[in-house]
């Protein structure tokens, strides 16, 4: 399956109301992991469903992100957090975990920053607009760690 069809078959299966469409996801996610392409994290993050029935099944959609973003980390970042206006209304609740995931990791944490201040400001604003939510979730835990990604915007 070449990756186009696997990034299709991913959106037309994403809620994985019966086993059909399970044995179909996970194929078309192995082709994408065969495909091994970190410009594909941004149709990954369209694929992200809150409604889904099957969460253990999209974490692998969150790992596979991550996998293909090793290669490229700064570009797939870039890709990822393009999708996220488009997608907030239907996948939030992965995305925000997606985010806790590289917010939490030294490394991207300050790729994301970067690439937060060369994305627009619609995307800025939605990305700003989860650490936000994360923060209300456990305050303790992510303030300081979103603070240094969304600080990087106000500095000249």
């Amino acid at each position: 399956m070449k990756a186009e069809e696997a990034i299709h078959t991913l959106m037309n299966s994403r809620f994985m109301r019966t086993e059909t469409e399970i044995s179909l996801f996970e194929e078309a996610l192995e082709a994408v992991y065969q495909a091994n392409d970190y410009r594909l994290t941004e149709e990954l993050t369209g694929v992200l469903e809150d409604d889904t029935e099957q969460e253990e099944v999209m974490w692998g959609v969150i790992h596979a992100i991550e996998a293909l973003s090793a290669r490229s980390p700064k570009e797939a970042l870039a890709r990822q957090i393009a999708a996220v206006p488009e997608n907030l209304d239907k996948s939030r609740g992965w995305l925000s975990i997606l985010h806790v995931r590289i917010v939490n990791h030294d490394e991207y944490r300050g790729l994301l920053a970067e690439v937060l201040r060369e994305a627009d400001t619609r995307i800025q604003e939605a990305v700003i607009g989860l650490f936000h939510d994360i923060q209300k979730e456990n305050p303790g835990q992510f303030k300081e760690k979103a603070e240094q990604v969304t600080a990087i915007l106000t500095k000249e």
